[in-house]
Parts: C-alpha cells; sequence; structure tokens
C-alpha cells in the first residue's frame, strides 16, 4: 500500500531537524538566502518503519539582481559617488561662503574708502569754505576803506562834479562788493544754507535802483541801456538780497557779453493786475544785441563753474557761478528762469516770479523796506546827535581791536575826535589791554591772529572785572548763523563789513549812555544813603559799611585798599572783583568817588575854602583835589563853589 508511505524531508543549510510532511510529497521553501544546499530525503512504510537510505539532492540558490556581485560593485559605486558628490557640495558651499565672505570683506573696504574718500572731500570742502570765507573777508575790508570814506564824502559840501566821481566809485565799489557776496552765496549753496528772507517793499523801485548801477558803464561803453517797468509801483515780500543779485548778474552778464554800441534793456512787466493779497507773475527780461549764445549749449550755462568758450574775445568772462547763482535764487522764490538767443543777434533772458500784493495799507512802510539791507549796502544814516562835551571833561576810553592796520587807522582816525582810542592789534593783546586801560567800550573784529573777536568777547564778558564793558563785533561774515554766534558770547552789538561809520558812532554812543545812565542812576541809590535808609541786601550793607568807614576816615590821606578790604573783612583782590561788579568802579576809584561827593556837599552848604575842603575829604593837596574834582564834575571847585553861591543869592533875592 504505497499510498500510505510517509515522508520527511530535510534541508541542510538552512534546517536543522527533518519535516515530517506525511504523505505530502511537495516541500515548500522561501525566502532562502543565495548559496548551495542538500536537500534530503526519507520515506517509510504504512507500519511505521523509516528507510534508512537517505535521497540527496544538490541545490544551489542563485542571489537575485540586485544581491549580485555587479550590484554590489554598483552600489559602491553609487556610494562613492554620493559621497564624492557630497564631498564636492561641501567643498563649493565652502567656496561659496568663502566669496562670500570675500565679496563682504570687498564691499566693507569699498564703504571704507568710500568713507575715506567722502572725509577727503568733506575736508576739501571745508578748506575751500574756509578760503572763501577769509577771501570775502580780505575783500570786504578794503571795500569798507572804499565805502565808507565816499559816503562821508558825500554826505559834505562837495563840488558837483567831485561829487560824481565819487557816486561812480561808490556804484563800482557795490558792484564789487555783490561779486564779494556772490562768494559767499556760492558758499552757502555748497552748506545747503539758502533761504529766503521776505521783507515788504516796493519791488519796481528796487529794481530800478539795482539797474542804476550801470549807468556809469552804459555810458562808457557806449551802450543804450533802457529800463522799462509797466507797473510804477508794486508792492510785495521779496528778499531784497536776492532779487537784487539776479538783477546784478542778469545786467552784468548782458553788458558783459555785448559789444561797444550795442543795446541792453532791462522789461519789468506784470502779467495781471491783481488787488491786494492776489497773486500775479512778475516778468523780468534782460534783452541784449551781443554775442548770443548757441542753442545746444544754452541750458548748461545754468550749471556750476560752466563758461562758454565764445569765439568773441572777452576778457574777464567771470567764474561761471553767477548764472548758477541766479537760478538757485530763483527757484528759491518759486519762478523760473530761461533763455532765447541766436549766435550774433543777442539773447533774451525771462525770468518769471509769483508774487503776492501786498494790501494799501502796508504802502508806506513797503516803500521804506524798499532799500537794500545794512548788511550789504552803506546807509545813509547819520548820526543823530554828537557826544555832548559837557558830560564829562576825560572823553570815553574805546578800545579797538582790528588786525588790518589800515582798517583800524581808519576807524581811530574818525573816533579820535570823540573818544580816547586805543588799539590792539590781536585778541590777545585786546585783552591786555583791557585789563590795563579799563575802557568803557571796546570795538573788535572776529577774524583776527592769536585770539579772534568771538574768544576776546567770551573772555570779557566771563571774567568779573571786564563783564561790564560793552562789545561790539566787526565782521564781514554775513550770515544769520555767524551774528546769532558772535552775539551768544554776551557782545552787546554786531555790525558786518562794508558798514557806515555813522552808524557805528550811534551803535558806540548808545551804548556808553545806557552804561552811564545805569551806573549814574545806580550810584545815587548807594552813595552816601547809609543813616538814612535801612538796606536788607547783603551787597547794599556791605556798600553801606563800606561808606561809613569811608566817612569815618574822611580826613585821612592815607586811607588804603588795604585798611578797607580789613575792615569789611574781605581780601583786596576778592573787594576788588565785588566793588567791581556792584559800582563799575575799583575800590580806589570808589573811596576817591564817596569823598568827591561829601566835598560837593560841603562847597555847596558850607563857608570853608577849596583848600580845607580838600584837606577836610582827606585828599593831600589842593592841587590833587582840584584836578580830581575837574575830572569828574566838568569844572573846577572853586567855579563849583561860586556857581553855587550865587544860585542861593538869586534864591534869597526872589524870596
Amino acid at each position: 500500500t504505497p499510498q500510505q508511505n510517509k515522508y520527511s524531508y530535510k534541508l541542510i543549510g538552512c534546517d536543522k531537524e527533518w519535516n515530517f510532511v506525511g504523505a505530502s510529497k511537495i516541500a515548500y521553501y522561501t525566502n532562502i538566502d543565495p548559496g548551495n544546499y542538500t536537500f534530503q530525503v526519507r520515506a517509510s512504510n504504512n507500519d511505521g518503519t523509516w528507510n534508512d537510505r537517505v535521497t540527496t539532492i544538490q541545490i544551489e540558490v542563485r542571489p537575485p539582481l540586485w544581491r549580485t556581485v555587479y550590484a554590489y560593485i554598483v552600489y559602491v559605486l553609487i556610494v562613492l559617488c554620493l559621497l564624492l558628490y557630497i564631498r564636492h557640495r561641501g567643498i563649493r558651499k565652502i567656496r561659496m561662503q568663502f566669496a562670500h565672505e570675500q565679496e563682504k570683506e570687498k564691499a566693507k573696504q569699498l564703504i571704507e574708502q568710500e568713507r575715506r574718500e567722502s572725509e577727503k572731500l568733506h575736508e576739501l570742502d571745508l578748506l575751500k569754505i574756509k578760503f572763501l570765507t577769509n577771501l570775502s573777508h580780505e575783500f570786504r575790508t578794503p571795500i569798507s576803506l572804499i565805502l565808507a570814506p565816499a559816503d562821508k564824502l558825500l554826505s559834505a559840501p562837495i563840488d558837483p562834479a567831485i561829487s560824481g566821481q565819487v557816486h561812480v566809485m561808490k556804484r563800482n565799489a557795490r558792484r564789487l562788493l555783490n561779486l564779494v557776496n556772490q562768494l559767499l552765496d556760492f558758499r552757502k549753496m555748497e552748506e545747503q544754507e539758502l533761504r529766503l528772507n521776505l521783507v515788504p517793499g516796493d519791488m519796481i523801485a528796487f529794481i530800478k535802483e539795482a539797474a542804476d548801477s550801470f549807468r556809469d558803464l552804459s555810458e562808457r561803453k557806449k551802450i543804450d541801456f533802457r529800463l522799462n517797468a509797466e507797473p510804477e509801483h508794486l508792492l510785495v515780500a521779496f528778499d531784497h538780497d536776492k532779487i537784487e543779485r539776479i538783477i546784478f548778474n542778469l545786467l552784468s552778464n548782458a553788458f558783459k557779453f555785448t559789444g561797444e554800441g550795442g543795446a541792453v534793456s532791462l522789461n519789468v512787466a506784470c502779467d495781471e493786475t491783481s488787488i491786494a493779497g492776489e497773486k500775479c507773475a512778475l516778468r523780468l527780461e534782460v534783452i541784449d544785441n551781443g554775442a548770443g549764445i548757441p542753442v545746444e549749449i544754452q541750458q548748461k550755462i545754468f550749471e556750476r563753474f560752466y563758461q562758454y568758450e565764445n569765439a568773441v574775445s572777452i576778457l574777464n568772462q567771470g567764474s561761471g557761478i553767477g548764472l548758477s547763482i541766479t537760478r538757485e535764487f530763483v527757484e528759491l522764490h518759486g519762478g523760473t528762469i530761461s533763455v532765447a538767443s541766436t549766435p550774433g543777434k543777442g539773447s533774451v533772458f525771462t525770468v518769471n516770479l509769483p508774487v503776492t500784493t501786498l494790501p494799501a495799507m502796508d504802502e508806506s512802510e513797503a516803500l521804506k523796506n524798499s532799500e537794500r539791507p545794512e548788511e550789504d549796502t552803506v546807509s545813509e544814516i547819520t548820526a543823530s546827535e554828537e557826544v555832548a562835551t559837557e558830560v564829562s571833561a576825560r572823553l570815553p576810553t574805546v578800545l579797538l581791536v582790528e588786525d588790518n592796520e589800515e582798517m583800524r587807522y581808519y576807524l581811530k582816525d574818525n573816533l579820535k575826535a570823540l573818544y580816547n582810542v586805543v588799539e590792539a592789534a590781536n585778541g590777545k593783546e585786546g585783552w591786555q589791554k583791557a585789563l590795563s586801560c579799563h575802557p568803557q567800550l571796546i570795538v573788535s573784529d572776529i577774524s583776527m591772529p592769536e585770539m579772534n573777536g568771538i574768544d576776546l568777547s567770551k573772555k570779557i564778558k566771563s571774567d568779573k572785572r571786564t563783564t561790564h564793558i560793552p562789545v561790539i563785533l566787526l565782521t564781514a561774515l554775513t550770515g544769520e548763523e555767524e551774528q546769532l554766534k558772535g552775539l551768544e558770547t554776551g557782545a552787546n552789538d554786531y555790525l558786518t563789513k562794508p558798514f557806515n561809520f555813522e552808524i557805528l558812532n550811534a551803535k558806540i554812543k548808545n551804548l556808553l549812555m545806557l552804561n552811564r545812565t545805569l551806573k549814574d542812576t545806580y550810584s545815587k541809590q548807594i552813595h552816601v544813603c547809609g543813616n538814612d535808609i535801612e538796606i536788607e541786601s547783603g551787597d547794599a550793607k556791605l556798600l553801606n559799611n563800606i561808606v561809613r568807614y569811608i566817612e569815618d576816615k574822611l580826613n585821612d590821606p592815607e586811607l588804603s585798599v588795604e585798611e578797607l578790604s580789613r575792615h569789611v573783612g574781605m581780601s583786596r583782590g576778592s573787594l576788588y572783583t565785588k566793588l567791581l561788579e556792584l559800582t563799575g568802579l575799583t575800590p580806589l576809584e570808589y573811596i576817591r568817588s564817596v569823598k568827591l561827593d561829601k566835598a560837593v556837599i560841603l562847597l555847596e552848604k558850607s563857608d570853608y575854602n577849596v583848600a580845607q575842603i580838600a584837606y577836610m575829604t582827606g585828599f593831600g593837596t589842593p592841587s590833587w583835589f582840584s584836578n580830581k574834582f575837574k575830572a569828574k564834575y566838568n569844572m573846577l571847585p572853586s567855579e563849583y563853589q561860586n556857581l553855587k553861591r550865587k544860585d542861593r543869592q538869586v534864591a534869597q533875592e526872589a524870596l
């Protein structure tokens, strides 16, 4: 019965035990690793007796394609390629990072280089600005020495022929001043400091006055110069300085490129007649029949430093900044400027300015304001009064600090008749003179060697010995910032060159009068009033103590400052500073002032003679007493005594 035979099998290398499958004749193996195996099979009969003979088969299991040697080689190659790719990516990333770092470093170097170049350019700009400022200062001083004597000559009655020549000199000096101001305008353009200073005025009258400066030039070059203004008056708010510069530059350019026998005209028109408060378009046209400008360069002439190489031989074609500044000024007013020109036939410069008319009630003020600003022209103001000689026998001492010898000589020559003038050539010398001479006022230039006027003013106003002295600063710098800087030092007033001498004289007189009034008012409150008024402040108590001590020692000619300082419990230096601060007098001058005040009382109310009063008030000799009395009261003690006696007699006769 072979159907009942049973089987078992074993795959050596895979199975450890025999697999009994009964009567089944099929063996199943899955997922066998590649390799060589031995498959064994044995059988048993139906009685369960197993045959000892084993049937054997050799089996070779081949690997799949992905596990072959070639596959592993491919795998290794792929891994190697992957490693190489990763390494390549890493190297490229490092290179990119390195390149990026290099670019950043280069960018930093470029930025640093640009910064250094910018700093160098800024330093060059500062040097340029300093050069322009110094150049302006050097120009303005000799211009002052031309304009001031010209004004003085014109204020005096002189021959009409000479007066005409002086007027020509004055007009040309003012034109030279305008050229100097162009340098300052260029500096302000570089520093972005240009701004409008609108002042009400009659623009038509102002333009006519500015154009009159070219009358002598037109006569000399035989050029027919005409001014046509459609409205007689136009009251608007405008920047006088900049409008004058616009007119000057356009007319100067027209006359420069117009030959002898040519024609130049200035036309002024308002597009529409408007009532007060409404806007109108003001049109200025400067027309000439000169050399003309080619079309291709007509817009370039408004660029800075551009100079047209004209075939016509023209001397002194300028620096190339005049029209550039003109355009800046026109645009500041919100206007436009254009040029139309034909070579050989002439040019037409057109300026359109939007302006707002003023109300009629402002007419008188506007007409008054149509004059040129004081800082750029020499005004025609004259001093209202001269210094009264009866105020003091001694002339007030004025310290003049100026490095320009000619300017210093001119100022001294004009001031010496009214003041005792002390000179100093620089700020350092001026400070020493201020300490030694005790001036009543100081007039100082700003730009000086050793110590400039700003530092000198700061030093004067910060020292208790000199803080009471008024200071007037003179400078060629016209900007408001420079004026503010000067006034912030404590200076009492500020004048820009060129200036009118009469204005300086009036300012000196007013400051001296104000200082004298304050001192007299304060002295009247503190002189010899100790027993009548109870004074509570510490300074007044100190002054009363000093006055009482001087009265106690009144007839002592040996009374000294040392004794007075010991009496009040202060050092001599502290007493000097305190008295100078409170009264404007040194201790010695204050002692003498109190004694003279007592002498005045004795001269008025007693019958003592001058010699007796001199000894009673502590003066060593009557002559010394008379000298000091006359210095303070402008008369001798005997004259004063006789005057008071006559007054008493007149009063008694009247009663």
